[in-house]
């Protein structure tokens, strides 16, 4: 399987930093990574979907987190309630 291959499968975050904008609405960036942990996903997974490395995305989950839009369901980050009220489908 080529990276062409996987394109569909990738999501375009544009953003370098995952939170909350001031009006209280999610930043492009923090919507993509909480589509890809719908289902739950590793950040390995989050790191591919977003084509971006590992020390890029590991910050921005840990804010995620910090957040409570995302937590941990045996390894892998899942959505909490919040982040499924505040991710528009």
């Amino acid at each position: 399987m080529t990276s062409e291959d996987n394109l569909d499968e990738r999501i375009d975050a544009d953003e370098s930093v995952a939170a909350i904008k001031p009006d209280g609405g999610l930043t492009q960036t923090a919507k993509d990574i909480l589509r890809v942990c719908d289902p739950p996903a590793t950040e390995e997974d989050i790191s591919r979907a977003l084509v971006r490395h590992f020390s890029q995305v590991e910050p921005m989950v840990r804010d995620l987190i910090n957040l409570g839009l995302l937590m941990d369901v045996e390894g892998r980050l899942a959505l909490t309630e919040l982040a499924r009220e505040k991710l528009p489908r």
